[in-house]
């Protein structure tokens, strides 16, 4: 695992960045206009091997823009962000939407794609207040601009210690994955942040 992204992953987990957009909706086919049945077309003249109009082919955009997660209820807005400005993964801006690491895969693609989310705010409930509810087999999904569907699979849950380093989050790999982090243990008001990160992994189905 290179060295900056052990340090990213470190930095993640001992701040609670729970692992994430610019949503654009594109059109898929150009129209063309079909010639009357009704009146015959007459050839122009002036123009030698005039061309056929070109339908331009469907737009194909796999970026992110929303997280479904039937088994606890969760139905959410993923925003695109990279690392602040200390270099940590960037949490998202609403306590009710996902954080996409936006300098890794995107989901579907080979490798792992990471996304955090908040447990909890200071109103209540927060995206991924439930996340430690989903056991192996749960489905996650992943809409994309295109309006198409990845699916995913849990596989596993874990927790880990906020300063424990993950190579296989950031590596490369021919599978698709995604990781889902959000904060665990116990809240400790003198460091402001919780004493363990929950790590929830799904392969594409």
């Amino acid at each position: 695992m290179p060295r900056i992204a052990a340090e990213m992953l470190s930095r993640l987990l001992a701040t609670c960045a729970g692992a994430a957009i610019a949503v654009g909706l594109y059109g898929a086919l150009g129209s063309g206009i079909a010639p009357s049945l009704l009146r015959p077309i007459q050839p122009n003249a002036g123009a030698v091997g005039a061309s056929l109009p070109v339908l331009s082919a469907p737009v194909v955009d796999s970026t992110p823009v929303r997280l479904v997660i039937r088994a606890i209820g969760v139905d959410a807005r993923i925003e695109s962000r990279g690392l602040d400005p200390d270099r940590n993964l960037a949490t998202p801006n609403d306590y009710r939407d996902v954080a996409w690491y936006n300098l890794g895969p995107r989901p579907g693609e080979p490798g792992n794609a990471v996304m955090n989310g908040h447990v909890n705010w200071w109103t209540g409930d927060a995206v991924f207040t439930h996340l430690s509810r989903l056991r192996a087999g749960d489905l996650v999904e992943i809409v994309r601009a295109d309006r198409t569907t990845v699916t995913f699979q849990v596989t596993s849950t874990r927790t880990v210690d906020p300063g424990a380093r993950i190579a296989a989050l950031f590596a490369p790999g021919d599978r698709s994955t995604i990781t889902l982090i959000t904060c665990s243990g116990i809240w400790n008001p003198l460091t402001r942040t919780d004493s363990r990160r929950l790590l929830v992994s799904a392969s594409r189905v």
